[in-house]
């Protein structure tokens, strides 16, 4: 599947335990949205060079990719228009710029935010996929490095 390329290829990219990463999934019929928020300073040094990231402490990476899954289960990425914002467990309400990002593995969307840990972030991402509306919620405990 297609999908699961892409999906394996950002993985791979991001953290590797993947016990760290916090992420979601919301599906709305033959559509999914996957969510990941890991810190820039567990990304690979070859994936934040290849997505322009300053790998540091104190700041986060939030990876969203959206999926139509086709009725001969074959899947593939889609475009769409994402946006996301955030909570610290201060209820200080922040909102995340999104970029989108082609590679030949599909599309999906990248957005930095700072951290101040320790803290617990929840994440609220929207999107509208092929004239759908789409939410997800998750949160990602970070620590002091």
């Amino acid at each position: 599947m297609h999908y699961r390329l892409l999906l394996s290829s950002i993985a791979l990219a991001l953290a590797s335990a993947s016990s760290a990463s916090a992420d979601d999934v919301s599906r709305l019929g033959d559509l999914e949205m996957h969510s990941t928020a890991v810190p820039t300073n567990e990304l690979t040094a070859e994936a934040a060079k290849a997505y322009n990231i300053s790998p540091e402490s104190g700041r986060g990476l939030l990876t969203v990719t959206l999926i139509k899954k086709a009725p001969n289960g074959r899947s593939r990425s889609v475009s769409g228009q994402v946006y996301a914002g955030a909570v610290t467990q201060e209820n200080k309400l922040f909102t995340i710029p999104i970029r989108e990002v082609h590679r030949d593995e599909g599309v999906y969307y990248l957005g930095e935010y700072r951290i101040n840990a320790p803290d617990t972030i929840r994440f609220l991402v929207n999107a509208n996929v092929l004239g759908k509306p789409m939410k997800v919620e998750f949160s990602r405990a970070f620590s002091k490095p």
